[in-house]
């Protein structure tokens, strides 16, 4: 009880005026307080990350025998990114002893029972305070400030106990390019009123601060880990192992803190949920006493592992998500017109913040003995389950190693296989019935019987289960749903997010799982590991190939023609230097590109690792084409604009923005679509219209744009739309594609089938009732698409399945007029996630993913969904680098 001892004297029912941040001293006074360095007192304006930077070096300045400082890396726009390490001055001078107790109790083959008992005892608890990662969410900014002036200046006897029991990880600012373009925003328009039509409540799309640079949301990017933001952070946590982690946010229209919503990832243990319930108890007896209102067990759910809070609980801390009331203006109003400040949002975190790690000092030693449970069952539970093993491979090496390098950076222990190896029961990721399966040398191998099972299990498991009382709950909101009439409010579903994310599904790669446990022989894999070079090549006579299934083939093509060289590609397989090639090769002839060439090629292909074979001769040992062919046919240097602006989805946006400029090298142009209307199109031959609410992108596109939009692709343009953008296109005053979303069958025989225990009889059905005939939207799932690898769209595809991912209703009807190349046929379609009984497979059912149809000299590529989502989706990735090179006339 010490540690509380002054909250329980602070009054209840105070004001954002009264709060005083500075209760609980005795304060050194050396230490400066941040709002004499800022000249101003937090919550009255939106600190600047520059600001924050200088607020927290002057305190560590005065108070270095509490505090050291790490940097941990840089965002995208180059701001560095910097931990604080917080704790008594004997806990510093023994980091390196405290990290490596850490890393023994994370190890059951390094540590025995007995042997963590005395770790724990002699070991302080870790605690991450992670703030404000959607960055215009800034009362966890402000609260850093905060909270670090009361560990480093206070001598309370309360906090002195923290201290010395915790070692307090700071990181004050998880996206700091985003926080910075709102919070300059913000200043510039901002004068602290609550009304709701006010300006500074009205955040313009390119300022949108909840993003980073490559406006992906963070707070989703723990599982791909594609940005650099989120590689900082998590080689934070890989070199601390904190047991606690505490993720401040905001805003909703109350406090909320864990215990979490019903939706449960089933590979954690029943602990982990047991701590929530214990930290929470503790916050809510903290905020009890200044009567301030809060929630738990609502909308915040445990499910998706790319969260913060998620992931870390799948390594073994107790990740909890804090969200605030208050902010992002320095004044909101309520739904009830009662006003809450910014300032006291703060107030709020930093409460949290101190009762969290006063709940953590408290439980020190159990914390650290659970710390270590939790991968010594985390082992125990892999050695008993049939889905013991993974295996994975692909055509495109680069994609298999990138899996494997992002395990390995996991501490998860990873086997590329020297010598083959037969499992007796092995069972494909694409379903069927198991079998006998050789893998040959160069195949990964995943044994999950090892100390991080639970995440390894989290990150490739095909279906992640929900709890059995959840499913019957949404099932049972879906029936209601199906009987209530057309204009009437209907239930809403739980999920928070997305219901799939198995890697080897996102990748595309050939994927399988045993229960397989015998010997392997081969490598075990680091993060920096590489591909071995590509065999080398001498100077062709006639031309250079190398293919498109290949990533490093698609960099290789991109580049030559960005830098002017002639590249061709085959539509139809044919026969070169003796070696017969696939559809959609690259080629590249010697007679009609500069005799700088072979050198060029030469060092690009060392540069992308891309395998290159030298042709000396156009004649075809066998078979009817070869390089001269007719069927060999030249690409346009892709030019592409990237549509931009109000009612473009931010992340859709952001992961295409992303993925050609970073990952392929290739540049785009953001252009907003109310600006086709005046800008000089024929300079480039793509535009790519990210997904969007298609009424919402005709009131930006209008009537004079969409007429110059639709002679630009007659005159040879290719645009490519995903998602919601297909509506644009198919609207009567665009008319660039007849492809029409999905939308039921009124002639239908209606599902009204309702169990509804307790009931005497069921309720009446309203005649306007949907009862299933419309598809119901997909809360983020994994499907088996069917290829078309006779279209050129296809092209660098072995098989004829793919793993695709849909969300939302964006199901598209076939294209009556132009090619369905990517299209969901056959029974069985879900792998991986939610489907809706007795609708969602049958609405998907002979639906299309991927369409093209022809317009005038040009096309359009339809997507329903994103073929590069949230950076981990890379198997469909070819199919829209095949629309940026073989799409455009122009």
């Amino acid at each position: 009880m010490r540690f509380l001892i002054l909250l329980l004297l602070v009054p209840v029912g105070l004001s954002a005026q009264e709060f005083d941040f500075y209760s609980r001293g005795p304060y050194r006074a050396q230490v400066p307080r941040p709002e004499t360095l800022l000249g101003y007192r937090v919550g009255t304006r939106q600190t600047m990350y520059h600001q924050q930077q200088r607020v927290l070096d002057r305190m560590a300045e005065a108070a270095p025998d509490r505090v050291r400082i790490e940097t941990i890396g840089t965002t995208a726009e180059g701001k560095v990114m910097r931990l604080l390490i917080i704790s008594a001055p004997e806990n510093l001078a023994r980091l390196e002893e405290i990290r490596d107790n850490l890393a023994r109790l994370a190890n059951p083959r390094r540590t025995t029972a007995v042997d963590a008992r005395a770790l724990a005892e002699r070991t302080p608890v870790t605690v991450l305070l992670s703030h404000s990662v959607h960055g215009d969410e800034p009362a966890g900014f402000e609260a850093a400030m905060q909270t670090t002036y009361q560990l480093l200046a206070s001598e309370e006897p309360a906090t002195l106990e923290v201290l010395r029991n915790v070692v307090v990880l700071i990181n004050p600012a998880q996206n700091p390019d985003g926080h910075e373009r709102f919070a300059a925003w913000y200043n510039s328009v901002a004068v602290g009123t609550d009304e709701p039509a006010a300006v500074e409540r009205a955040e313009p799309w390119a300022v949108q601060g909840r993003y980073n640079h490559y406006r992906f949301d963070l707070n989703r990017d723990l599982l791909a880990q594609s940005q650099s933001e989120s590689r900082a952070l998590a080689g934070a946590y890989r070199r601390w192992r904190p047991q606690i982690v505490m993720d401040l946010h905001g805003t909703t229209s109350q406090y909320f803190f864990p215990p979490v919503a019903q939706a449960w990832n089933r590979n954690l243990p029943a602990r982990t949920y047991q701590w929530f319930e214990r930290f929470g108890r503790g916050n809510g007896e903290a905020f009890d006493r200044y009567s301030w209102q809060y929630y738990v067990r609502d909308v915040f759910d445990f499910f998706y592992p790319g969260y913060i809070d998620m992931w870390s609980s799948m390594r073994g801390g107790i990740g909890m998500t804090y969200e605030t009331d208050g902010g992002p203006e320095l004044r909101s109003r309520k739904d009830d017109g009662s006003s809450v400040s910014l300032e006291l949002g703060i107030a709020r975190h930093y409460v949290a913040s101190l009762a969290t790690l006063d709940m953590a000092a408290r439980t020190r030693v159990e914390r650290l003995l659970d710390f270590h449970e939790f991968h010594v069952t985390g082992m125990s539970e892999a050695q008993r389950r049939p889905f013991r093993r993974v295996f994975f491979s692909s055509s495109d090496p680069g994609l298999a190693l990138w899996l494997a390098r992002r395990l390995a950076s996991e501490d998860i222990e990873v086997t590329r296989l020297s010598r083959p190896l037969a499992a007796p029961r092995a069972t494909s990721y694409l379903g069927g019935p198991p079998g006998r399966r050789v893998f040959g040398p160069g195949t990964y191998v995943v044994d999950l019987a090892q100390p991080e099972a639970r995440l390894a299990t989290t990150m490739l498991e095909p279906q992640a289960v929900f709890d059995s009382s959840f499913v019957q709950k949404q099932i049972a909101a879906y029936q209601r749903n199906q009987r209530r009439g057309a204009q009437e409010d209907k239930e809403g579903y739980e999920f928070f997010d997305i219901t799939a994310w198995s890697l080897p599904l996102t990748l595309g790669l050939d994927a399988w799982w045993s229960d397989d446990t015998g010997s392997l022989t081969g490598d075990r894999i680091r993060e920096t590991d590489s591909l071995p070079p590509p065999p080398a090549f001498g100077q062709a006579q006639s031309a250079y190939l190398f293919a498109d299934r290949q990533e490093s083939g698609v960099r290789l093509a991109m580049r030559l023609l960005r830098e002017g060289f002639r590249v061709a590609c085959a539509r139809q397989p044919l026969v070169a230097a003796g070696v017969r090639f696939p559809r959609g090769t690259f080629v590249v002839r010697v007679q009609r590109n500069p005799p700088g060439l072979h050198d060029r090629i030469a060092a690009l292909a060392r540069e992308f690792g891309a395998e290159v074979v030298a042709a000396q001769s156009a004649f075809p040992d066998s078979g009817q084409y070869g390089v001269g062919s007719e069927t060999v046919v030249g690409l346009k240097p892709p030019r592409i604009l990237l549509a931009a602006g109000e009612g473009i989805d931010h992340t859709t946006f952001g992961s295409i923005w992303s993925y050609f400029e970073r990952e392929l090298g290739v540049p785009v142009v953001p252009i907003n679509l109310e600006s086709v209307a005046s800008a000089n199109l024929g300079d480039y031959n793509i535009l790519i219209v990210p997904d969007g609410e298609s009424s919402r992108l005709w009131r930006e596109l209008g009537e004079f744009g969409a007429v110059r939009l639709k002679a630009w692709v007659e005159g040879g343009g290719a645009v490519i739309a995903i998602g919601g953008a297909v509506g644009l296109l198919a609207r009567k005053e665009v008319e660039l594609t007849r492809i029409q979303r999905v939308t039921g069958d009124s002639a239908a025989p209606k599902d009204t089938t309702m169990f509804d225990a307790g009931r005497p009889a069921p309720l009446p059905i309203s005649p306007s009732a949907a009862g299933g005939i419309r598809p119901e939207e997909i809360p983020g799932s994994i499907f088996r698409a069917t290829l078309d690898r006779t279209h050129w769209l296809t092209f660098g595809y072995d098989g004829d399945q793919l793993p695709v991912f849909l969300e939302a209703s964006n199901l598209l009807q076939p294209s009556e007029t132009g090619a369905n190349p990517v299209a969901f046929t056959g029974s069985n379609l879900l792998l991986s996630g939610w489907a809706w009984p007795r609708n969602t497979e049958q609405h998907l059912q002979n639906s299309v993913w991927a369409a093209v149809e022809s317009v005038g000299q040009g096309r359009v590529v339809v997507f329903a969904g994103n073929p590069v989502y949230r950076g981990f989706w890379r198997g469909p990735a070819r199919l829209l680098t095949n629309a940026v090179l073989v799409g455009p006339n122009r």
